[in-house]
């Protein structure tokens, strides 16, 4: 691996013997976590902004293909390996800077953004009139390096120091150690939960598994409204599983048929040891059973999240991966609502905005019912993303049930 760094200034003695040059990493197998996102890309829509010159993005995405194969930024994919040319990154910096058409722009144009992304490349960055969009392959990390990709491309300024600040290992076993070797209590409550644990299965309608299509429905919580939800949630549950709760009570409210369990995306990265973070993708969905009512599944994650279920169902995961069948051929045709949260955006505040901001993000649910609601904070106002799909689910009723989440989510809850 090679970091970016400023040479010494002044000459070097003849005499003194240079240390040779660290080789650059070409290519590796793609993480199992990785894999788990092929297919998938996130794209994200920002606007308004005073878009930078198309040159000035090229260096500056030039600059983060330059740092190496474990900033990942330069990574291309060849099927379970990655690959990285060191010689053919300044034309590469050049593919991946492209105008933006009009029509893949707002809600109804940024699901097809994935489908104008050139498969081999890493991310895309499009850039239009008064807004920029990214695409990234999902394979190469999640939410959190799509958020330090843009701040990278666009703020005008160095890239984020996460893209030097170490090797791209697996971040798995530390997360691991740190969490149930540090304290084995954890590792029995896990397992004494798991067994105690009895899911009801699904008796509904069924549909099939196939997405056909990908849809997006967007709105914006004024700051108020979002510190009152703050409010009303702190010392009570996660914000995030009130924002579950809200979104399942939005949709019943407007006609949709919606299961009794959802899921929430934890970031792993909380397991990592202080300091330590990562570029790869690191998160789950960790299933929440909705009956008990909001307060005991609130006390129930709040557990989950303590003794590090989400981290050991993802190990497990992984372990047995190769023993699992196929995926369903159908899921149920109620909704299972999903919420995942990108948290405060503020390595995109110091972007040139020209006015209020607004922030557009469209990916694959995780399942063909799924409808996953993904929120983002960026100037103490909270941006909701309704994903879905389109073919079975009404947009306009979707739209509806967005509308009452961003205006009242309080009147939602119980």
């Amino acid at each position: 691996m090679v970091i970016a760094r400023d040479e010494e200034a002044g000459a070097v003695p003849a005499r003194t013997p240079r240390r040779a040059a660290r080789p650059v990493e070409t290519s590796g197998r793609v993480q199992g976590r990785d894999l788990l996102s092929d297919g998938v890309r996130i794209s994200v829509e920002l606007a308004p902004l005073d878009v930078p010159a198309r040159e000035t993005v090229v260096a500056a995405v030039r600059d983060l293909l330059r740092l190496g194969a474990a900033a990942r930024a330069g990574r291309t994919f060849d099927g379970p390996r990655w690959r990285y040319d060191p010689d053919a990154l300044d034309a590469q910096a050049e593919r991946i800077v492209r105008p933006l058409p009009a029509e893949l722009t707002g809600d109804a144009g940024l699901p097809k953004l994935r489908d104008a992304a050139a498969a081999d490349l890493p991310f895309t960055v499009f850039l239009g009139e008064d807004r920029a969009s990214l695409c990234i392959d999902h394979r190469l990390g999640d939410g959190f390096l799509s958020v330090m990709l843009t701040a990278g491309a666009l703020t005008g300024r160095k890239a984020p120091g996460v893209f030097t600040s170490g090797p791209d290992v697996d971040p798995l076993p530390s997360a691991l150690a740190a969490t149930f070797l540090r304290h084995p209590g954890r590792a029995g409550a896990v397992v004494r939960d798991r067994m105690a644990q009895r899911r009801t299965p699904y008796a509904g309608p069924t549909v099939d598994a196939q997405r056909r299509s990908l849809d997006l429905v967007t709105g914006t919580m004024e700051a108020q409204t979002y510190r009152d939800l703050a409010a009303w949630s702190r010392g009570r549950v996660p914000p995030t599983l009130a924002m579950m709760f809200a979104l399942r009570e939005a949709l019943d409210r407007v006609g949709v048929p919606v299961m009794d369990e959802g899921s929430l995306l934890v970031d792993l990265r909380r397991y990592l040891p202080s300091g330590r973070s990562t570029l790869a993708n690191f998160v789950v969905g960790h299933p929440v059973d909705l009956t008990p009512g909001l307060d005991a599944a609130g006390a129930r994650f709040t557990r989950d999240l303590h003794v590090g279920r989400p981290l050991a169902a993802l190990a497990a995961g992984l372990l047995t991966r190769g023993w699992q069948r196929s995926g369903p051929s159908q899921v149920p045709a109620a909704a299972k609502p999903i919420v995942s949260d990108m948290g405060f955006l503020r390595a995109l505040e110091p972007l040139p905005w020209a006015g209020e901001g607004v922030v557009r993000v469209s990916v694959d649910p995780a399942g063909r019912n799924g409808i996953t609601a993904l929120t983002a904070v960026l100037r103490r106002r909270l941006h909701i993303s309704v994903s879905f799909d389109g073919s079975l689910y009404d947009r306009d009723t979707i739209t509806a049930a967005t509308e009452l989440l961003r205006r009242d989510p309080k009147g939602l809850l119980p």
